[in-house]
């Protein structure tokens, strides 16, 4: 109990605040004006007080969830899109789904997912890969996407080819995961690919057409000069009279014998003749062939994550020279082999694929970049990707595997297939 000076003190504060709300009491207006006054002060306070609690906590939960290995995927879906997250397996039969409270922010442990988003256009896939010692591409290990809706045109005319599959824009995993600091995640838009290499069918009509294989519109600089100096190989050429025919000439199977420069011109000639002001028919870069080729499952071989004998029949690979069949045509795949998850067949085996890009060098620190490695008119060696039908060792049709050749460099196992964007100004 308070005594002496201090109950003296008590007891004129009491008094004091008596006569504080009594004078309230005698004057609303100013018991009003008090009230609105704390208000104003108090009420902007607890609010900043709650935000900052709460920044606070979110930052703690990151950090903990840090600290626990997990990583960050944050989709931005404008389109209102219906969101699935999936965790990839070792094939395409084992993927299974996963929960997700929020699609702004979900937290995940390394591994491999895809997301699929469908829409009024169709069904989106989306690779997400987070691996122990390359998690996203962000700072902080985290990754963004964006689903965006797919084009608003149809998918790329052709005359009477296996047609083309939508890979949306976002980033992915390229490189070869067992080297360290080589794998990395680029951005890549989105574009259209061809289920199927070219065909043989398809490259004849090229060749029969005035204002194709003939047309110098068609050819870079250095192609036409080649082409003035050496003779086409392309087994497009050959007819049903040479031995020949059956294993490499029959109009379903890929076009194969086929230099850089001729399926540079092709596709020149496609975009012409198809394009419609519309369409840009060109061979893949380098890493939009990797990244439809892994598929959204980030696979490192076409079907699946490993290639041995259980998986050797997937694949059309290690044939001898004088094998019958050598190469697989369209049709035959559809009955005999599966595709990704895309849609495309043979990104491992059959046929060795030109890319568009010069080869160089790409790794964590000089990431790969879709740049002028990708202009048609340089010089330099060109990239292949894909493994084919001789192919004898699997780390050929890893899909990481790189090799390179002159441009007027062909082979019997090595062909190209179309990739198709939006043409957006004249034609270069």
């Amino acid at each position: 109990m308070a005594t002496g000076a201090g109950a003296q003190r008590d007891l004129g504060n009491l008094v004091r605040a008596w006569s504080c709300a009594g004078a309230l009491m005698r004057h609303p207006s100013l018991a009003l004006a008090t009230a609105a006054l704390l208000i104003v002060v108090a009420l902007p306070l607890a609010i900043s007080l709650a935000v900052f609690a709460r920044i606070e906590r979110r930052a703690q939960d990151r950090a903990d969830r840090r600290a626990r290995g997990e990583v960050e995927l944050r989709v931005s879906n404008p389109g209102a899109a219906r969101l699935a997250l999936y965790r990839a397996g070792q094939n395409q039969g084992e993927a299974v789904p996963v929960a997700v409270e929020s699609f702004t922010s979900a937290w995940l442990p390394p591994a491999r997912y895809f997301l699929e988003a469908n829409g009024p256009q169709g069904r989106l896939l989306y690779p997400v890969t987070f691996d122990p010692e390359r998690p996203g591409p962000n700072g902080d290990g985290s990754l963004d996407l964006v689903v965006r809706p797919m084009p608003p045109y149809p998918t790329p005319p052709t005359d009477d080819g296996p047609g083309f599959v939508y890979v949306p824009s976002g980033p992915f995993e390229i490189g070869d995961r067992s080297t360290p600091r080589l794998a990395h995640h680029p951005w890549v838009a989105g574009f259209f690919i061809a289920t199927f290499e070219t065909t043989n069918g398809e490259f004849r009509r090229f060749l029969a057409d005035p204002g194709g294989y003939d047309d110098r519109a068609n050819w870079t600089d250095a192609g036409w000069a080649w082409r003035a100096r050496a003779a086409s190989q392309t087994t497009a050429r050959l007819t049903p009279s040479d031995p020949r025919f059956p294993r490499f000439g029959r109009d379903p199977l890929p076009v194969v014998l086929v230099t850089w420069y001729e399926a540079d011109a092709y596709c020149r000639w496609l975009t012409r003749r198809f394009g419609g002001g519309r369409f840009w028919y060109r061979l893949p870069t380098e890493g939009e062939w990797e990244k439809a080729a892994r598929g959204p499952d980030g696979f490192d071989y076409g079907l699946g994550m490993a290639l041995s004998e259980p998986q050797a029949a997937l694949y059309n690979w290690r044939k001898n020279p004088d094998a019958d069949p050598t190469v697989v045509g369209a049709g035959e795949s559809l009955e005999r082999y599966r595709a990704n998850r895309y849609g495309l067949y043979h990104m491992s085996g059959n046929a060795a694929e030109w890319t568009a890009s010069l080869y160089r060098h790409y790794n964590v620190e000089q990431p790969y970049r879709e740049d002028d490695r990708n202009d048609r008119a340089l010089p330099g060696m060109r990239v292949t990707r894909g493994g084919s039908w001789y192919s004898a060792a699997n780390v050929r049709l890893n899909l990481a595997y790189r090799e390179e050749f002159q441009p007027d460099m062909s082979s019997d196992d090595l062909g190209f297939r179309v990739a198709a964007v939006p043409l957006v100004g004249p034609l270069r």
